[in-house]
């Protein structure tokens, strides 16, 4: 698949569509279920008593010059959770700042990336403003897994680096660390960078520790404060890396990201302090969550309305919806007339997929997806401008 497909009709952009649904949300009637989120939601409560606790009786020592440097205790926090030396990190001004720091240090105008699809479009999007052409690998559903061969297959010659989330965006599947390691070792053959969005790996409890950064010089992990935790208010994310690839790292961030804020990211060093409480939230409320997603969306795949194969590992999972190809149309329905927001494929370039964002509380998620059952069901009795197989 190349990148002049990510101008086909089916492709909508999902910052576009969040955009539009975000106005039509404030304009109209109150009580909309948004099962769009990708996060659990900020916890409040939990982030108000860290602030009352750190400022108390003033800065406190975490309160550090980021000035071309990371937070001295924030790098420490995160080498410690990550098993990395705090040399290997690098804290940028969260992830979307990572992606873009990654190409404009590592590529050059003409390169080409390989990412994945179904996928987040930002990907794509952030290669061409920077000149990069971008070609696609597809993650072929119900399981939305890799091939190695695969992969190596679709690389062109003037392919200079590989894009995968682990957990897969939109369908939250996760590919083991023995396979991303046979990846990277086969790409560093080929002169190859390997770069892994690892924004919502610490939703799944079986994920291993991650690739070692020493190990796999090619490789570069990223992830932020804003899907673990929820904190997309600190503006706080990180790319671990080997030697070579953060020297050059390093020397663009200086120019381009040497400051980021130092308030910020002194929250998020005590946020990570305690990052036993917040992993323990989060993870409270995925496991309330889960069952009742796996409830609901087993009772719509019975009915015939989603098909099976479908994986709850992350806080969002991608069903195919049966018979129904243009989601795009289905998901403004589905907000008219039921009062539920859900992602359409044509977001990730896959029509006929729905992203279903179920990390909430049991009660609002059980609302919510009952009112997609009912209004797929109707959709489906109605014939509401659908193409039905």
């Amino acid at each position: 698949m190349d990148a002049s497909d990510s101008s086909d009709e089916n492709v909508l952009s999902f910052a576009h569509w969040v955009r539009d649904m975000l106005t039509l949300m404030r304009s109209g009637k109150p009580g909309t279920i948004a099962l769009f989120e990708s996060s659990v939601p900020e916890p409040v409560d939990l982030l108000g008593g860290i602030l009352r606790d750190a400022f108390r009786d003033g800065f406190p020592g975490t309160y550090q010059s980021v000035f071309m440097r990371n937070n001295p205790d924030l790098g420490e926090h995160l080498a410690v959770r990550y098993g990395v030396p705090e040399e290997s990190i690098l804290c940028t001004t969260g992830a979307t700042t990572a992606v873009g720091m990654i190409y404009t240090a590592l590529l050059s105008p003409g390169d080409r990336i390989l990412v994945e699809a179904p996928g987040f479009d930002i990907f794509a999007n952030m290669a061409r403003d920077v000149g990069v052409h971008a070609d696609f690998y597809r993650r072929e559903a119900p399981d939305f897994g890799i091939s190695v061969d695969g992969i190596v297959e679709a690389l062109h010659p003037d392919t200079r680096m590989v894009v995968l989330t682990n957990l897969h965006n939109p369908s939250g599947a996760y590919v083991s660390d023995v396979t991303l390691a046979t990846l990277a070792r086969v790409l560093a053959q080929k002169g190859v960078l390997l770069v892994l969005d690892e924004v919502y790996r610490d939703y799944f409890s079986d994920a291993g520790p991650g690739l070692d950064p020493g190990a796999h010089e090619n490789v570069l992990r990223l992830s932020s404060m804003t899907k673990i935790f929820g904190l997309s208010t600190l503006r706080c994310g990180w790319i671990i890396a080997g030697r070579h690839v953060m020297r050059r790292l390093k020397d663009y961030a200086e120019r381009a990201d040497f400051n980021v804020s130092r308030l910020s990211h002194c929250v998020a060093a005590e946020v990570l302090a305690k990052a036993d409480v917040f992993d323990a939230w989060r993870n409270g409320m995925m496991e309330a969550a889960r069952p009742v997603a796996a409830a609901v969306l087993g009772e719509m795949t019975a009915e015939g309305l989603i098909l099976p194969g479908f994986t709850l590992q992350g806080c969002t999972c991608f069903p195919q919806l049966a018979g129904v190809e243009d989601t795009r149309e289905l998901s403004q329905w589905l907000s008219a007339k039921h009062g539920v927001l859900v992602v359409p494929g044509e977001c990730f370039g896959s029509p006929g997929y729905l992203r279903i964002g179920y990390g909430m509380a049991p009660e609002r998620l059980s609302e919510g997806l009952g009112r997609l059952a009912r209004g797929l069901a109707e959709y489906r009795a109605t014939g509401q401008k659908r193409h039905i197989a």
